[in-house]
């Protein structure tokens, strides 16, 4: 898989890690951090949505909101692809907590399998299996590398499993983060998710758990900013484009001015400035839904078309305001805003809770915003 990371970083690379420095450690600049993990974990379903759509799921954003809500579709094919969603964005949550851990290689095959178990073995079993360009049905061992040829198209990746075993070997080393100084770190934040590709270590799920992989490799250099954007989204929207990239960083060597390793130093280059410019564009799309004023203002727009539409309940407006600004609040507290009685204020919780416009940690828990899809649909026009 050499080489590993550009040789040289000019001009233009340059110009693009800082700008991911600038741009990710200024996104959502004066709003309330509260308001921001709402967002954040809003984002997680569309990370969901665009990977696994990537893969050919069709699910909506309603679908994955259905199912975080324990509300399965009747039909088996939808269920499943609804269960795909809810492994990806459980795994997605349980390797933030893991990240906690300071000693923790992102980059070491004992993480990748991890992530790859912890995927499959969420889904029933029916869809521990792949099936080959050839239409051959084979098995995905849940967390198990392949030990099999793959069929990857024109791309022909380390053959046995010794092979696949060495390359991650390399892989470990030369990516962890935390031997890279600034700025090798960034570019490895690309050239990892092409790199991991190549190897393809598993019989099923590479893509999935490349695109986890990138997760957690941008929450490890701390740019995932509440987790509020993901390069997914620019995947997803342009497959064809990613697809061009990722085989341009695939071709070998061409002569002695492209690199050292077996494979294309420029073909590197080209995806590693492609994937900064995603990185760069969903920050800027995100930060630009997140200017403050701009942002305040489609948020009471939202409120008064949702309470125009008489979907919201009479007399919550003052609360979901409350909140914006807050980003908490005690459920005490709702008499006082609105000025109601006890009994209105438990009846507009509720209401609002199972409206899903405000979530809680706990049956008596303080209430926090909620974004769905219907909101995002104002506030982040074209997201999905």
């Amino acid at each position: 898989m050499f080489p590993v990371l550009p040789s040289q970083i000019d001009n233009r690379l340059n110009e693009l890690i800082s700008d991911l420095l600038r741009l990710s450690s200024n996104l959502g600049a004066g709003l309330n951090p509260k308001v921001l993990d709402s967002l954040g974990k809003f984002m997680l379903c569309v990370n969901s949505y665009y990977t696994n759509a990537m893969e050919g799921n069709p699910s909506k954003i309603k679908d994955i909101e259905d199912a975080l809500n324990n509300d399965f579709s009747s039909d088996t094919a939808a269920r499943n692809y609804q269960l795909e969603h809810l492994a990806h964005i459980t795994v997605q949550k349980e390797m933030s907590k893991e990240l906690n851990n300071k000693g923790l290689n992102i980059c070491s095959e004992d993480f990748l399998r991890w992530i790859h178990k912890r995927f499959y073995s969420q889904l029933p079993e029916e869809m521990h299996f792949a099936r080959t360009h050839s239409g051959e049905k084979i098995s995905v061992l849940p967390g198990e590398l392949r030990d099999r040829p793959a069929d990857v198209g024109r791309h022909l990746p380390p053959i046995s499993l010794d092979e696949v075993r060495s390359n991650l070997e390399r892989f470990e080393k030369e990516y962890n983060p935390d031997r890279l100084a600034s700025p090798q770190k960034y570019l490895a934040l690309g050239a990892s998710h092409h790199r991991l590709l190549w190897i393809h270590p598993f019989r099923d799920g590479n893509g999935r758990v490349a695109r986890l992989f990138t997760n957690a490799y941008q929450q490890k250099l701390d740019i995932s900013s509440h987790g509020l954007w993901t390069v997914t989204r620019a995947f997803g929207r342009m497959r064809s484009e990613y697809d061009k990239y990722l085989n341009i960083a695939d071709q070998p060597r061409r002569n002695d001015y492209d690199g050292r390793g077996p494979l294309s130093e420029d073909g590197l280059v080209a995806f590693c400035k492609y994937f900064l410019e995603q990185c760069r564009d969903q920050i800027n799309y995100i930060g630009g839904n997140l200017q403050l004023d701009t942002f305040e203002k489609r948020y009471k727009r939202y409120i008064d078309l949702s309470i125009g539409e008489g979907v919201i309940p009479k007399g919550s407006s003052a609360i979901l305001e409350a909140l914006f600004y807050k980003g908490e609040i005690e459920r005490g507290e709702v008499q006082t805003i609105c000025g109601i009685g006890r009994r209105r204020a438990t009846e507009i919780i509720k209401e609002l809770l199972q409206g899903r416009f405000v979530s809680t940690d706990s049956p008596h828990g303080g209430l926090k915003l909620n974004f769905t899809n219907d909101s995002a649909a104002i506030l982040f026009p074209n997201l999905v």
